[in-house]
């Protein structure tokens, strides 16, 4: 069953079954145990049914419980962490060294404020522009061209009738 549940294989379990019993088990070709007969053991009518189904529900509720064990005292141990890291980046806040103070209070203001915002390196074209100045300013020409182009065709067909 706890192959099963771990997600082996009938074949793996089956496999597992004539190695452990290969000396107490004799037949023709060598293996009592095959996958159909596994897979009947555990299918809705079969020996282990019912009782496979009780431990997968105890199985999986003891994961459940031990995940949330773990996870309050993930919760516990971040902030029991968080206090003592604050209480440090404070007590080095009155070093007589000026680099520490500064980081110190560096990460301290980006704990409350939250960190500067980012400038990004922003590529110019060789005109000078931000290569999407360039890219607007490419669409704008070529609307406009194709604007003066309905109005040469426009004014075309205008003068036709």
């Amino acid at each position: 069953m706890e192959m099963k549940y771990k997600g082996s294989s009938y074949k793996e379990i089956a496999d597992f079954l004539n190695e452990k019993f290969r000396k107490s088990r004799k037949t023709k070709n060598g293996l009592s145990f095959i996958e159909q007969t596994i897979k009947d053991w555990f299918k809705e009518s079969g020996t282990l049914y019912e009782d496979y189904r009780y431990y997968e529900e105890q199985m999986d509720e003891i994961h459940r419980e031990a995940m949330e064990v773990i996870r309050k005292a993930g919760v516990r141990i971040r902030e029991e962490n968080f206090r003592v890291a604050n209480e440090m980046l404070v007590a080095l806040m009155g070093s007589d060294n000026d680099n520490i103070k500064l980081a110190a209070i560096k990460e301290l203001l980006n704990r409350v404020e939250g960190q500067p915002r980012q400038f990004l390196n922003v590529k110019k074209d060789e005109e000078g522009l931000f290569v999407y100045e360039s890219i607007i300013r490419k669409i704008e020409k070529e609307k406009e061209e194709k604007e003066k182009q309905r109005e040469k065709e426009g004014s075309g067909l205008c003068t036709e009738e």
